[in-house]
């Protein structure tokens, strides 16, 4: 029996899509015996019951939504939201960074004991951990070591995954056919792929993931495998993705999905996904999807009445017809990659983007009806002060159009397409930090512009600018879905 497991830390405020996915490709070219648990989830109703009931019971308060025309009601609700969110925040983000420590100096977290004998008490044969974040990284690494002493076989996977996973692991997968092909031939016909590193080899056998001939690939999930009325959220939200990977994959920063075929999931079952799972909050995950595809895919959603929420770059071709014809298929909120104010800086990030289009586009969203967050990254690299309040500044000059402001500093990835041209944005100095855990910390230096630690300062200094900017509680920028539920009553 298979074992597919959902590791701890991330606040659960939905059902894990890489496992669902998982659970579904296999079900539909396999009959071997799968199963799933959350355990993030597990985790946390032991440890924050208490943040669990007051997220469920926010259903009994958006049910009257409409009190929310009463301005003192909805500061009410949403200083009260603040609160607790941030409470929550707080406490949990400490917990995990306080269980991950004990992890490093070799002693086992909170509610470990629990945790793997919920996994053990299924009798698994294997056990595949899908790590996303890198914050799983911890627990996944201590799971799979009990796991060996009591010869169960661990599979890992996923963007998360680091060296020491894939050291520890019996088996490192890229891909779900990899996966179908170990489970179904077994150990023995399986050898060639023991290995950890298993780039070399997945380059050789890129033939089986593209060649889907003799494979059902239907991506009708089934969102019934999980608990969905237990999880940190007033009602339900799946999460589903339009794509294999960003059609763009131009941003100079990015990390996801460079390498990977661009392939479109087939409409119809996305459309079924939803259907079979009776949720009416959608999260598209897509790092980006066209407006070609966005208008194909409101065609489909409209006739369902879903609230839907997805993240799209700023681009001139979205029209104000094209978002009013959005919002009417049940598009509530875009979570805008704006990134800067300067436009120097954005043609540095590759991001095709200019400030007059941002600013237009803004507008015509807003006029449309949807929420805009707007997600910035300070400190890219040669990035100047003055810059800086650039970005200050087109945030001030569009805050009537902007309802959330999410921010974050720019951080060296080494799988990233600039990587590769360090000099282009004025890098050099360039430090690798090895960890215990995680995968080596890269730090570096630049020729010009805002070091790490000034980038720091300066959005300490503007961060109540920020906040007075956003109309909704800071707290939704981690709750993303949460925001969704309640936009999507609007």
């Amino acid at each position: 029996m298979l074992l597919l497991v959902n590791s701890p830390f991330c606040t659960p405020a939905s059902p894990s899509y890489s496992l669902t996915y998982l659970y579904t490709f296999l079900k539909n070219n396999s009959k071997l015996e799968i199963d799933v648990f959350d355990a993030n989830l597990l985790f946390h109703q032991l440890k924050f019951a208490e943040y669990g009931e007051y997220f469920q019971l926010l259903k009994n308060i958006l049910a009257h939504k409409e009190t929310f025309n009463d301005k003192k009601i909805k500061k009410s609700f949403f200083d009260t939201f603040e609160k607790k969110s941030n409470d929550y925040k707080q406490t949990s983000f400490r917990c995990y960074s306080e269980n991950n420590k004990k992890i490093v100096l070799g002693q086992k977290p909170e509610y470990f004991a629990e945790v793997l004998n919920a996994i053990v008490a299924k009798n698994p044969k294997y056990v595949a951990f899908s790590v996303v974040y890198f914050s799983q990284a911890f627990y996944t690494q201590e799971l799979i070591l009990a796991l060996k002493e009591k010869g169960i076989k661990t599979i890992v996977g996923g963007p998360g995954v680091t060296a020491p996973l894939k050291k520890y692991a019996d088996y490192y997968l890229e891909n779900e056919v990899l996966l179908l092909e170990l489970l179904k031939n077994g150990e023995e016909e399986s050898k060639n792929i023991e290995k950890k590193d298993r780039k070399e080899y997945n380059k050789q056998q890129e033939h089986i993931e593209l060649d889907h001939s003799k494979l059902n690939v239907s991506r009708i999930l089934d969102y019934s495998i999980w608990p969905l009325d237990r999880y940190f959220i007033s009602e339900p939200v799946i999460s589903l993705r339009t794509n294999s990977a960003c059609y763009y994959q131009q941003c100079a920063f990015c990390t996801h999905h460079q390498s990977a075929k661009y392939l479109e999931y087939k409409l119809e079952d996305i459309r079924d996904s939803i259907i079979a799972s009776g949720v009416r909050n959608v999260y598209f995950s897509d790092d980006m999807i066209s407006t070609k595809r966005l208008l194909a895919l409101a065609e489909v959603l409209k006739p369902l009445e879903v609230s839907w929420t997805c993240q799209l770059r700023p681009t001139r071709d979205l029209t104000s017809e094209i978002l009013k014809t959005l919002h009417d298929s049940g598009l509530k909120m875009i979570m805008w990659g704006i990134e800067s104010g300067s436009d120097r800086i954005l043609n540095l990030m590759k991001k095709q983007t200019n400030t007059k289009d941002i600013a237009a586009i803004l507008k015509s969203s807003k006029e449309a009806g949807i929420v805009n967050v707007a997600y910035i990254l300070f400190g890219f690299p040669t990035e100047t002060k003055e810059e800086f309040l650039e970005t200050i500044k087109l945030l001030k000059d569009n805050s009537e159009q902007i309802d959330l402001v999410s921010t974050t500093i720019f951080g060296l990835q080494k799988e990233s397409p600039m990587y590769e041209t360090l000099e282009e944005y004025g890098i050099s100095g360039i430090q690798v930090e090895n960890r215990t855990v995680l995968d080596p910390k890269i730090t570096y230096t630049v020729s010009s512009g805002l070091s790490h630690e000034e980038v720091k300062k300066l959005r300490r200094g503007y961060a109540k600018t920020i906040n007075n900017i956003s109309k909704f509680p800071a707290s939704f920028n981690f709750f993303r879905e949460q925001m969704l539920c309640f936009v999507g009553k609007n």
